[in-house]
Protein backbone atom coordinates (compact mmCIF):
# COMPACT_ATOMS: atom_id res chain seq x y z
CA UNK A 1 0.00 0.00 0.00
CA UNK A 2 1.14 3.34 -0.76
CA UNK A 3 -0.57 5.94 1.30
CA UNK A 4 0.33 9.05 1.15
CA UNK A 5 0.70 11.17 4.82
CA UNK A 6 -2.67 12.70 3.75
CA UNK A 7 -4.77 9.56 3.14
CA UNK A 8 -3.30 7.65 6.40
CA UNK A 9 -4.68 11.16 8.26
CA UNK A 10 -7.70 10.97 6.26
CA UNK A 11 -8.08 7.28 7.53
CA UNK A 12 -7.11 7.93 10.84
CA UNK A 13 -9.42 10.65 11.45
CA UNK A 14 -12.49 8.48 9.88
CA UNK A 15 -11.12 5.83 12.04
CA UNK A 16 -11.55 8.13 15.20
CA UNK A 17 -14.80 9.06 14.33
CA UNK A 18 -16.59 6.35 13.48
CA UNK A 19 -15.49 4.66 17.20
CA UNK A 20 -16.79 8.17 18.74
CA UNK A 21 -20.29 7.69 16.89
CA UNK A 22 -20.78 3.70 18.32
CA UNK A 23 -18.96 5.08 21.34
CA UNK A 24 -22.09 7.21 21.98
CA UNK A 25 -23.97 3.45 22.34
CA UNK A 26 -20.73 1.84 24.85
CA UNK A 27 -20.66 -0.39 21.55
CA UNK A 28 -16.31 -1.23 20.50
CA UNK A 29 -16.20 -2.39 16.81
CA UNK A 30 -14.79 -5.26 14.65
CA UNK A 31 -12.15 -3.46 12.26
CA UNK A 32 -14.89 -4.84 9.43
CA UNK A 33 -17.71 -2.87 10.98
CA UNK A 34 -14.97 0.50 10.82
CA UNK A 35 -14.40 0.48 7.56
CA UNK A 36 -18.41 -0.20 6.76
CA UNK A 37 -19.08 2.99 8.66
CA UNK A 38 -16.60 5.51 8.01
CA UNK A 39 -16.70 8.36 5.62
CA UNK A 40 -13.78 7.82 3.39
CA UNK A 41 -13.41 5.32 0.52
CA UNK A 42 -10.89 2.60 1.29
CA UNK A 43 -9.74 -0.89 1.76
CA UNK A 44 -10.23 -3.02 4.75
CA UNK A 45 -6.45 -3.96 4.66
CA UNK A 46 -5.62 -0.02 4.78
CA UNK A 47 -8.14 0.12 7.84
CA UNK A 48 -6.48 -3.00 9.98
CA UNK A 49 -3.20 -1.13 9.02
CA UNK A 50 -3.92 2.07 10.60
CA UNK A 51 -5.47 0.16 13.49
CA UNK A 52 -2.53 -1.20 14.65
CA UNK A 53 -0.48 1.98 14.85
CA UNK A 54 -3.56 3.54 16.69
CA UNK A 55 -3.33 1.12 19.13
CA UNK A 56 0.53 1.33 19.70
CA UNK A 57 -0.02 4.67 19.94
CA UNK A 58 -2.73 4.07 22.33
CA UNK A 59 -5.26 6.63 20.59
CA UNK A 60 -7.28 3.08 20.07
CA UNK A 61 -7.81 0.22 22.21
CA UNK A 62 -7.92 -3.74 21.38
CA UNK A 63 -10.23 -6.50 23.70
CA UNK A 64 -9.65 -9.63 23.73
CA UNK A 65 -13.12 -10.27 22.11
CA UNK A 66 -11.34 -8.67 18.36
CA UNK A 67 -13.19 -5.08 19.27
CA UNK A 68 -11.84 -1.49 18.82
CA UNK A 69 -12.74 1.60 20.87
CA UNK A 70 -11.04 4.99 21.95
CA UNK A 71 -11.59 3.95 25.67
CA UNK A 72 -10.24 1.52 27.16
CA UNK A 73 -12.96 0.21 28.51
CA UNK A 74 -13.41 -4.05 28.64
CA UNK A 75 -16.87 -3.91 30.09
CA UNK A 76 -18.01 -2.87 26.74
CA UNK A 77 -16.79 -5.61 24.81
CA UNK A 78 -17.99 -8.25 27.15
CA UNK A 79 -21.78 -6.67 26.86
CA UNK A 80 -21.59 -6.64 22.97
CA UNK A 81 -20.43 -9.87 23.17
CA UNK A 82 -23.66 -10.99 25.71
CA UNK A 83 -25.86 -8.76 23.40
CA UNK A 84 -25.13 -10.08 19.92
CA UNK A 85 -25.78 -13.25 21.23
CA UNK A 86 -28.98 -12.96 22.39
CA UNK A 87 -29.54 -10.77 19.19
CA UNK A 88 -29.13 -13.97 17.18
CA UNK A 89 -31.32 -15.77 18.95
CA UNK A 90 -34.29 -13.07 18.98
CA UNK A 91 -33.56 -12.73 15.06
CA UNK A 92 -34.45 -16.12 15.03
CA UNK A 93 -37.36 -15.94 17.22
CA UNK A 94 -39.06 -12.87 15.11
CA UNK A 95 -40.00 -15.05 12.06
CA UNK A 96 -43.07 -16.03 13.91
CA UNK A 97 -43.92 -12.12 14.39
CA UNK A 98 -43.07 -10.93 10.63
CA UNK A 99 -44.93 -14.25 9.43
CA UNK A 100 -47.94 -12.86 11.23
CA UNK A 101 -46.99 -9.27 10.28
CA UNK A 102 -46.76 -9.94 6.30
CA UNK A 103 -50.29 -11.48 6.38
CA UNK A 104 -52.15 -8.58 6.78
CA UNK A 105 -53.33 -6.29 4.06
CA UNK A 106 -51.48 -4.15 1.75
CA UNK A 107 -48.17 -5.18 3.68
CA UNK A 108 -45.14 -5.67 0.70
CA UNK A 109 -41.81 -5.79 2.77
CA UNK A 110 -40.58 -5.67 6.11
CA UNK A 111 -36.95 -4.87 7.63
CA UNK A 112 -36.02 -5.11 11.20
CA UNK A 113 -34.32 -2.06 12.49
CA UNK A 114 -32.99 -0.40 15.62
CA UNK A 115 -30.21 -1.41 17.68
CA UNK A 116 -31.24 -5.96 16.32
CA UNK A 117 -30.53 -5.08 12.81
CA UNK A 118 -26.79 -4.33 14.45
CA UNK A 119 -26.96 -7.77 16.20
CA UNK A 120 -27.36 -6.42 19.14
CA UNK A 121 -30.07 -6.98 21.88
CA UNK A 122 -30.09 -6.31 25.62
CA UNK A 123 -32.51 -8.23 27.81
CA UNK A 124 -35.11 -6.29 27.72
CA UNK A 125 -34.99 -6.03 23.85
CA UNK A 126 -37.48 -4.80 21.60
CA UNK A 127 -38.26 -6.20 17.34
CA UNK A 128 -38.67 -3.23 15.89
CA UNK A 129 -40.03 -2.73 12.44
CA UNK A 130 -39.29 -0.67 8.92
CA UNK A 131 -42.34 -1.89 6.69
CA UNK A 132 -43.08 -0.60 3.48
CA UNK A 133 -47.07 -1.04 1.90
CA UNK A 134 -48.70 -0.33 -1.02
CA UNK A 135 -49.23 3.17 -1.97
CA UNK A 136 -51.94 5.20 -1.00
CA UNK A 137 -52.77 2.22 1.68
CA UNK A 138 -49.90 2.97 4.12
CA UNK A 139 -52.74 4.39 7.05
CA UNK A 140 -55.51 1.16 6.09
CA UNK A 141 -52.51 -1.45 7.16
CA UNK A 142 -50.74 0.72 10.44
CA UNK A 143 -53.90 0.96 11.50
CA UNK A 144 -55.15 -2.89 11.27
CA UNK A 145 -51.57 -3.73 12.57
CA UNK A 146 -51.88 -1.39 15.58
CA UNK A 147 -55.12 -2.54 16.54
CA UNK A 148 -53.85 -6.33 16.17
CA UNK A 149 -50.75 -4.86 18.51
CA UNK A 150 -53.61 -4.00 21.08
CA UNK A 151 -54.68 -7.79 21.58
CA UNK A 152 -50.69 -8.27 22.27
CA UNK A 153 -50.35 -6.49 25.54
CA UNK A 154 -52.87 -9.36 26.63
CA UNK A 155 -50.08 -12.26 26.11
CA UNK A 156 -47.35 -10.16 26.62
CA UNK A 157 -45.83 -9.70 23.21
CA UNK A 158 -46.07 -6.44 22.78
CA UNK A 159 -42.64 -5.39 22.43
CA UNK A 160 -42.13 -7.88 19.93
CA UNK A 161 -44.36 -5.92 17.59
CA UNK A 162 -42.30 -2.28 17.63
CA UNK A 163 -43.77 -0.46 14.31
CA UNK A 164 -42.68 2.76 14.59
CA UNK A 165 -42.09 2.97 10.92
CA UNK A 166 -43.69 2.69 7.95
CA UNK A 167 -43.62 3.96 4.07
CA UNK A 168 -45.27 2.77 0.85
CA UNK A 169 -43.71 2.22 -2.61
CA UNK A 170 -43.70 5.66 -3.76
CA UNK A 171 -42.01 7.07 -0.69
CA UNK A 172 -38.82 4.75 -0.99
CA UNK A 173 -36.42 8.00 -0.75
CA UNK A 174 -35.29 8.68 2.98
CA UNK A 175 -35.48 12.46 3.54
CA UNK A 176 -33.97 13.06 6.37
CA UNK A 177 -30.20 12.67 5.13
CA UNK A 178 -27.44 12.91 7.93
CA UNK A 179 -25.37 9.94 8.64
CA UNK A 180 -27.49 8.74 11.80
CA UNK A 181 -30.08 7.95 8.96
CA UNK A 182 -27.33 6.73 6.69
CA UNK A 183 -26.55 3.82 9.13
CA UNK A 184 -29.73 2.95 10.04
CA UNK A 185 -30.88 2.65 6.68
CA UNK A 186 -27.71 0.22 5.30
CA UNK A 187 -28.08 -1.66 8.16
CA UNK A 188 -31.98 -2.59 7.69
CA UNK A 189 -32.31 -6.31 8.00
CA UNK A 190 -34.51 -7.58 5.31
CA UNK A 191 -36.70 -10.62 6.71
CA UNK A 192 -39.57 -10.16 3.92
CA UNK A 193 -39.41 -9.32 0.14
CA UNK A 194 -35.43 -8.39 0.19
CA UNK A 195 -36.14 -7.15 -3.46
CA UNK A 196 -37.87 -4.27 -1.90
CA UNK A 197 -35.59 -3.27 0.93
CA UNK A 198 -32.92 -3.97 -1.39
CA UNK A 199 -34.45 -1.32 -4.02
CA UNK A 200 -34.41 1.04 -1.56
CA UNK A 201 -31.21 1.22 -0.27
CA UNK A 202 -30.13 1.44 -3.95
CA UNK A 203 -32.71 4.53 -4.98
CA UNK A 204 -31.34 6.25 -1.75
CA UNK A 205 -28.07 6.92 -3.60
CA UNK A 206 -26.93 9.75 -1.01
CA UNK A 207 -25.72 6.97 1.25
CA UNK A 208 -22.50 6.95 -0.22
CA UNK A 209 -21.84 10.03 0.33
CA UNK A 210 -21.91 9.09 4.26
CA UNK A 211 -20.69 5.48 3.71
CA UNK A 212 -18.75 4.89 0.83
CA UNK A 213 -17.38 1.57 1.63
CA UNK A 214 -21.04 0.22 2.36
CA UNK A 215 -21.61 -2.92 -0.68
CA UNK A 216 -24.99 -3.54 -0.01
CA UNK A 217 -24.37 -7.39 0.95
CA UNK A 218 -27.37 -8.43 2.35
CA UNK A 219 -27.76 -11.17 5.30
CA UNK A 220 -31.14 -13.27 4.38
CA UNK A 221 -30.23 -15.31 7.25
CA UNK A 222 -33.77 -14.00 8.78
CA UNK A 223 -35.82 -13.87 5.84
CA UNK A 224 -39.11 -15.38 5.04
CA UNK A 225 -40.11 -16.97 1.71
CA UNK A 226 -43.11 -15.91 -0.44
CA UNK A 227 -46.26 -18.13 -0.29
CA UNK A 228 -49.54 -17.92 -1.74
CA UNK A 229 -51.28 -15.39 0.03
CA UNK A 230 -55.28 -15.90 -1.11
CA UNK A 231 -56.44 -14.45 1.78
CA UNK A 232 -54.39 -11.54 2.13
CA UNK A 233 -55.13 -10.90 -1.60
CA UNK A 234 -59.16 -11.18 -0.86
CA UNK A 235 -59.42 -8.63 2.02
CA UNK A 236 -57.20 -6.18 -0.18
CA UNK A 237 -59.97 -6.78 -2.64
CA UNK A 238 -62.67 -5.87 -0.20
CA UNK A 239 -61.28 -3.38 1.09
CA UNK A 240 -59.98 -1.77 -2.48
CA UNK A 241 -64.07 -2.43 -2.97
CA UNK A 242 -64.96 -0.05 -0.21
CA UNK A 243 -63.17 3.03 -1.37
CA UNK A 244 -59.93 2.49 -0.06
CA UNK A 245 -58.49 6.10 -1.00
CA UNK A 246 -60.54 7.90 1.14
CA UNK A 247 -60.58 4.95 3.85
CA UNK A 248 -56.52 5.59 3.88
CA UNK A 249 -57.14 9.16 4.15
CA UNK A 250 -59.45 9.47 7.02
CA UNK A 251 -57.26 7.06 9.16
CA UNK A 252 -54.18 9.46 8.33
CA UNK A 253 -56.12 12.64 9.32
CA UNK A 254 -56.98 10.77 12.83
CA UNK A 255 -54.29 9.32 13.84
CA UNK A 256 -52.32 12.89 13.47
CA UNK A 257 -54.92 14.54 15.61
CA UNK A 258 -54.31 12.02 17.89
CA UNK A 259 -50.79 12.18 17.95
CA UNK A 260 -50.91 15.83 18.45
CA UNK A 261 -53.77 16.29 21.10
CA UNK A 262 -51.36 13.08 22.85
CA UNK A 263 -48.06 14.55 23.08
CA UNK A 264 -49.14 18.66 23.71
CA UNK A 265 -51.12 16.91 26.44
CA UNK A 266 -47.95 15.43 27.58
CA UNK A 267 -45.68 18.69 27.10
CA UNK A 268 -43.69 16.98 24.34
CA UNK A 269 -42.10 20.27 22.50
CA UNK A 270 -44.15 21.07 19.60
CA UNK A 271 -40.85 22.59 17.91
CA UNK A 272 -39.41 19.03 17.82
CA UNK A 273 -42.79 17.25 16.52
CA UNK A 274 -42.15 17.32 13.12
CA UNK A 275 -38.82 16.04 13.61
CA UNK A 276 -39.86 13.15 15.76
CA UNK A 277 -42.81 12.16 14.19
CA UNK A 278 -43.82 12.37 10.44
CA UNK A 279 -47.95 12.00 9.37
CA UNK A 280 -48.20 12.36 5.59
CA UNK A 281 -50.05 10.20 2.96
CA UNK A 282 -46.75 8.17 2.60
CA UNK A 283 -44.51 8.12 5.58
CA UNK A 284 -45.72 7.58 9.24
CA UNK A 285 -42.54 8.02 11.71
CA UNK A 286 -43.68 7.63 15.70
CA UNK A 287 -40.32 8.28 17.31
CA UNK A 288 -41.48 10.40 20.43
CA UNK A 289 -37.55 9.88 22.05
CA UNK A 290 -36.61 11.56 18.59
CA UNK A 291 -32.64 9.52 18.91
CA UNK A 292 -31.49 10.92 15.31
CA UNK A 293 -31.75 14.19 17.15
CA UNK A 294 -30.37 13.23 20.20
CA UNK A 295 -27.25 11.44 18.26
CA UNK A 296 -26.39 14.50 16.28
CA UNK A 297 -26.62 16.94 19.43
CA UNK A 298 -24.63 14.38 21.20
CA UNK A 299 -21.99 14.16 18.13
CA UNK A 300 -21.89 17.67 17.85
CA UNK A 301 -21.32 18.40 21.66
CA UNK A 302 -19.20 14.92 21.70
CA UNK A 303 -21.10 13.62 24.40
CA UNK A 304 -22.08 10.60 25.75
CA UNK A 305 -25.69 9.38 25.03
CA UNK A 306 -27.12 6.20 25.50
CA UNK A 307 -26.67 2.55 24.88
CA UNK A 308 -27.48 0.70 21.91
CA UNK A 309 -30.40 -0.66 22.79
CA UNK A 310 -32.23 2.27 22.22
CA UNK A 311 -31.36 3.48 18.63
CA UNK A 312 -33.86 3.22 16.63
CA UNK A 313 -34.40 4.23 12.75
Amino acid sequence: MNNTTEDISAIQEQIDSTLRYFELFKYPLLPVEIHRFMNFKCSLDEVVSQLLMMKQNESVYYSNEGFYSRKDEPSWSIERKRGNNRAINLLYMSSRFVRVIKSFPFIVSIAISGSLSKYYADEDADIDYFIITKTNRLWIARTLLHLYKKLTFITGHEHYYCMNYFIDESALEIDQKNVYSAIETVTLLPVYNKELIIKLKRQNSWLSDYLPNETNEQDLRFLLSHGKENIKTFFEFCINALGADKLNSFFMRVTDRKWRAKWRKKSYPMENYDQAFCTTLHISKNHPDNYQANVLDALKNKSQLMTPSKCNL
